[in-house]
């Protein structure tokens, strides 16, 4: 994660620092349907689907739906693989999208400010009196471009968003937020952090007066043509989508389908979208808020949303995130839920925009599998050749595979050579040991500290059963030999308790 899109994309929750923790630490052809209409001649479908089906193979996606625009022009959308058994991806195949959702919310705040009735940088008590934190004087300093800009000072190690209870209401959002601990002062600090969109949805609906996901569908989804869209709050919401692709998670390379986690979505994560749907959008980013003769936002407010803070550590601007790809300047941002992930990126040099949108999602995939196919789409796009991934999907598997049976192998001979060791134990001091002891508790130390270590390492709060179906594999090889270890010390500590009352009794 070194590049700098690498490094954005972890900011905004990407899992691939716990990947990079957990190893270093330790050591489908494409169902294609739908072209696209107004292809260009620098375009060649046959390399791209011939790229796309070598990438699903080696990342193990089920489904995917493709979009590439450039300028106000479609140049190809596309599906491939399955939406769901027996049904194919189409471009009006509906996915969840994630975090991506957060440009969305952004253009709604961006249209009350251009309607005069939102002040960036005024407080956002002075819309939602009723927002506080646990830092009242904190609360009072937050602006509505913090929140937007991802600078409030709140963060995830001060108000756990992904733990229950999780509200159903952005009003419900706002009202839990009063014991919310801000971890730096308004405007200093960059925090990627959900809520900070979730209080932007709430502040749509009383500014403009009506419900959030009615807003968006009447002055962002009508306008824009985009049919087959729609914002939910909850995961309950799910049953609205007519076309919603089968979500999955991924277990030793091999999709398994699975209901989306429960959870609060308004306004950070909650729009349901199409690749036909995600052209569009991509087109109204590239073109000034304009298409086929709907102005949903100026010109300068879309050059708002696109440009970062001046004067703070951070490349994120509003919903987007300004950095670069294979030395290409990219606008870009991706979209992780627990059995679905997105990303998209427009190229401002070229006008071209990209949409990959997946109905799978996992550690593995995002921390190695999704990046090379955004990766070389833009390759493709900027005339030059896809790199072959370094290290892929399977791989990554195979290597905790073998870690899980070499440690379970090594945590079962400790158990079979336990009496050899009770006789050695006799006649050595207990501080010798020690070692071997503290050695048979890590696995089962660092499972259970892991939603800690994955706030440290990557800013995101997680609960044990996210991260477990975000890595399952991490899981079994940790909880496996935790097990074995823990009925090792539980054996050993027990001949250490009677060999010292012997001592005493002596």
């Amino acid at each position: 994660m070194g590049e700098p899109s690498r490094r954005a994309l972890a900011r905004m929750g990407v899992a691939a620092p716990w990947l990079a923790l957990i190893v270093g630490s330790l050591l489908l052809a494409p169902w294609g349907t739908g072209a696209g209409a107004g292809g260009q001649a620098s375009l060649d479908p046959a390399a791209v689907d011939a790229f796309i089906a070598r990438q699903m193979r080696a990342a193990r996606v089920p489904g995917l739906a493709l979009a590439i625009t450039r300028g106000e022009e479609v140049l190809y959308v596309r599906g491939y693989g399955l939406a769901r058994a027996g049904e194919p991806v189409t471009p009006e195949t509906q996915f969840l999208v994630g975090s991506l959702s957060k440009s969305f919310t952004a253009l709604a705040v961006m249209q009350l400010v251009e309607a005069g009735r939102i002040d960036l940088d005024a407080p956002v008590q002075a819309y939602l009196p009723e927002f506080t934190l646990a830092d009242p004087d904190a609360a009072s300093r937050i602006t509505v471009r913090h929140l937007l800009n991802q600078t409030s000072g709140l963060a995830d190690a001060g108000y756990p968003p992904m733990r229950p209870p999780h509200p159903a209401t952005p009003a419900e959002r706002v009202a839990d937020l009063a014991r919310a601990r801000p971890v730096a002062a308004p405007g200093v600090e960059y925090h990627y952090h959900n809520v900070n969109y979730e209080i932007l949805a709430r502040l749509v609906e009383v500014v403009g007066g009506q419900e959030f996901s009615a807003y968006l569908a009447e002055h962002v989804f009508s306008p824009l043509g985009m049919v087959g869209t729609l914002s939910i709050l909850t995961d309950e919401d799910l049953g609205r989508p007519e076309r919603l692709a089968q979500g999955h998670l991924n277990l030793y390379g091999v999709p398994v389908a699975d209901a989306e986690e429960e959870g609060f979505l308004g306004g950070s994560g909650g729009v349901v979208t199409t690749a036909a749907d995600m052209a569009r959008w991509l087109m109204v980013q590239a073109n000034g808020g304009r298409l086929e003769g709907a102005q949903v936002l100026s010109s300068e407010g879309v050059a708002a949303m696109h440009t970062p803070p001046e004067g703070i550590e951070t490349d994120y601007a509003m919903g987007w995130i300004a950095t670069t790809r294979r030395g290409v300047p990219v606008l870009e941002h991706n979209g992780i839920l627990s059995t679905f992930y997105a990303d998209m990126a427009l190229l401002p040099e070229s006008g071209h925009g990209i949409a990959l949108l997946y109905n799978v999602q996992s550690l593995a995939q995002v921390g190695v599998g999704f990046p090379p196919i955004m990766d070389g789409l833009i390759d493709v796009l900027t005339g030059r050749e896809p790199r072959p991934p370094r290290f892929t999907v399977g791989a990554l598997e195979a290597l905790f595979g073998a870690l899980t049976l070499v440690g379970a192998v090594q945590a079962a001979r400790r158990l079979w050579r336990l009496p050899a060791w009770r006789a050695w134990a006799r006649t050595v001091p207990g501080w010798r040991l020690a070692p071997g002891i503290i050695w048979a508790l890590l696995p089962a130390a660092f499972l259970a500290a892991m939603p800690r270590i994955v706030l440290a390492s990557s800013g995101r709060a997680f609960g044990y059963r996210t991260l477990a179906r975000s890595m399952p594999e991490v899981t079994v090889w940790l909880g496996l030999t935790g097990a074995l270890g823990l009925v090792d010390v539980a054996a050993r500590l027990a001949h250490l308790v009677r060999r010292g009352r012997k001592e005493e009794i002596r």
